[in-house]
């Protein structure tokens, strides 16, 4: 999948660490304008489990729809979506444990750890228990979607699946990665940043604008978990007993994918019930950098009204 590779050239095992750690808020700086207009507006919510926390916004009203983000990422990889995706829906959006303003994850991290305790903090958070969701994962947060579904089938509308690869086999590593550990100068750092985007996540370069070098900088430096054991724990077989309405999108260069177009012929070859929607000229971050091509799309997969079949055992 692409979250190894993206975890790989991101080094996002450790938590910062040193003169790093003490350099964080100056390096990474304050939370951009943009985002901060979207946090005064969120309801935040914490949901322990165990010694385990894990903290969501909420924005919007209507059906329910869960958003999660991507490796090293944070809610903030979702900034160009909410605006049109809260206009008809309530949007459940964590951030993933080790991740974000979540705590430090304290157990050997699992995909299937992380739905079960996804899935009990939604058991708090919605309005009626058991109350069906539709869940849009991008990335690592794709791998995190399917899981939930399987886990619990019944309770999935709607699953969507933001990434570049659907087969089981590994995927090439990006080449040209710079290595930002140990840099606390921020200009040094935000180059470094708007390279690696350059690299991993955004297609056309025009588009890196100092909003994504700000969130990415932020992103990476608080990311405290070991996704070695998580992204080890993967079970391909998952994305094969999915069911019901699913859909795949790909920027059309993601990085991960190769031959993107091909990999919308396997995800429809594992499920053809499936619906692969190619995003021209977007990379990995397609929701992102083409977010005027991305909210349509997405807010017409939501509000269909194709019904849902469990997941097979």
């Amino acid at each position: 999948m692409a979250n190894a590779a993206e975890f790989a050239v991101k080094g996002a095992a450790q938590a910062p660490a040193g003169p790093l750690a003490d350099a964080v808020s100056a390096v990474g700086g304050d939370l951009p304008a943009e985002a901060a207009k979207w946090e005064a507006r969120a309801r935040r919510v914490s949901t322990p489990q165990g010694a385990n926390v894990v903290t969501w916004r909420i924005w919007g009203s209507g059906t329910p729809v869960v958003l999660l983000h991507g490796n090293s990422g944070s809610w903030t990889h979702w900034i160009r979506n909410l605006e049109a995706l809260s206009a008809h829906h309530t949007l459940y959006v964590p951030d993933l444990p080790g991740h974000g303003d979540a705590d430090p994850y304290t157990d050997t991290p699992s995909m299937a750890g992380f739905a079960s305790l996804l899935w009990r903090g939604l058991d708090e958070l919605l309005p009626a228990f058991g109350m069906a969701v539709d869940i849009l994962g991008f990335s690592l947060g794709s791998v995190l979607a399917e899981t939930m579904a399987v886990e619990r089938p019944a309770q999935v509308r709607k699953l969507v699946l933001l990434r570049g690869s659907f087969s089981d086999g590994p995927l090439a590593l990006p080449e040209g990665i710079r290595r930002w550990r140990g840099v606390t100068d921020p200009a040094e750092m935000a180059a470094i940043q708007k390279h690696n985007l350059g690299v991993l996540m955004i297609h056309d370069t025009a588009r890196i604008d100092a909003l994504a070098v700000a969130l990415q900088t932020r992103n990476v430096l608080r990311t405290t978990l070991d996704m070695r054991p998580l992204l080890a724990s993967r079970a391909p077989e998952n994305f094969h007993r999915l069911n019901g309405e699913i859909h795949g999108v790909s920027g059309e260069f993601d990085v991960y994918g190769g031959d993107v177009a091909a990999q919308g012929g396997v995800l429809v070859q594992v499920h053809p019930q499936a619906q692969f929607h190619l995003i021209p000229g977007a990379g990995h971050w397609a929701i992102y950098e083409a977010a005027e091509a991305i909210n349509p799309l997405l807010s017409g997969i939501l509000s269909s009204t194709t019904a849902r079949h469990p997941a097979s055992g």
